[in-house]
């Protein structure tokens, strides 16, 4: 049984190898003209040995997706359910979404680039998902003006797509050899973005 779990364990980890490799991949060529050769190349297997661990670069794609997904939403919950001051809660969201996506450009370029390129049941999924992501803002939004916290000069909207608009852009210009940190700079764009509030 331990023996088993070790097999198990050792696969999971070749098999996020295998994810890690076709995430360059998909960055650099692009999904339409990457390939299985490619990123078995990447790994520096065969193709064949490729397959044991994925069945097509279309259900690497859809796990790509699904992965960010998860991820985001689990924050935003986390963040939206704890126990602070809207306008604190916005920050946090912002400031973690900025810092995500610096951690994870290349992922991110794929996640933002290539969602023409999902079955389209995977792409409904994505827009409900991406809903919900931003209904949360919304909802921080609509408590933080009810309790007198600020007063938006936009509406709800166009203020939530505005500032997500911001921190997902982050990915096409942040630089890892600059003098700020994921989280520093997550930190600053949420205080940019949160500034234009006016208090009531």
């Amino acid at each position: 049984m331990a023996v088993d779990q070790r097999v198990v364990l050792r696969q999971e980890a070749r098999r996020r190898e295998v994810m890690e490799a076709a995430i360059a991949v998909f960055s650099e060529r692009g999904y339409r003209a990457a390939s299985m050769n490619d990123i078995a190349t990447k790994m520096g297997m065969g193709k064949a040995s490729l397959y044991h661990y994925v069945s097509s670069k279309e259900e690497v794609l859809i796990e790509l997706y699904e992965d960010v997904l998860r991820e985001n939403v689990i924050a935003a919950r986390r963040i939206a359910g704890s126990e602070r001051t809207a306008l604190d809660a916005l920050a946090e969201l912002l400031a973690d979404r900025v810092a995500y996506t610096c951690r994870n450009r290349e992922l991110l370029r794929i996640f933002f680039e290539e969602e023409a390129e999902l079955p389209a049941r995977q792409q409904s999924r994505l827009i409900s998902v991406r809903h919900e992501y931003e209904q949360t803002l919304l909802d921080m939004v609509a408590r933080g003006e009810e309790a007198g916290e600020f007063t938006l000069p936009t509406t709800p909207q166009i203020f939530v797509n505005t500032v997500l608009g911001a921190a997902n852009w982050v990915y096409k210009w942040y630089q890892p050899q600059g003098p700020l940190s994921p989280a520093e700079l997550g930190s600053q764009i949420a205080g940019i973005l949160l500034a234009g509030l006016r208090s009531p």
